[in-house]
């Protein structure tokens, strides 16, 4: 797991965690969370990887910073919604 914030944006009060993931896994799944009050955004996010088949972890990494950059801006300007992770399944029925 990876916890960030990109240093260009500290005032930002969002970070983030990188859920585990294999070398052969394409996506793994990016949990935002707003700092002052725990609130999650999650997206998926695509890994990059070398053509022997590792992850290329820079390239890895700045995709991981720009998305942040990208979700700071996005709900600064009302695009996306954090929501409250104990509600984050209310209302979806299971089968």
């Amino acid at each position: 797991m990876n916890t960030n914030t990109t240093p260009s944006q500290p005032q930002s009060n969002i970070t983030y965690v990188v859920g585990q993931y294999q070398t052969s896994d394409r996506t793994v799944e990016v949990v935002y969370t707003r700092e002052s009050d725990g609130f999650i955004y999650k997206r998926g996010i695509n890994i990059p990887h070398f053509e022997d088949g590792s992850v290329d972890e820079n390239y890895f990494q700045e995709i991981l910073d720009s998305q942040l950059s990208g979700v700071i801006n996005k709900f600064r300007v009302g695009a996306i919604t954090f929501i409250d992770p104990s509600q984050e399944n209310v209302g979806i029925a299971s089968t």
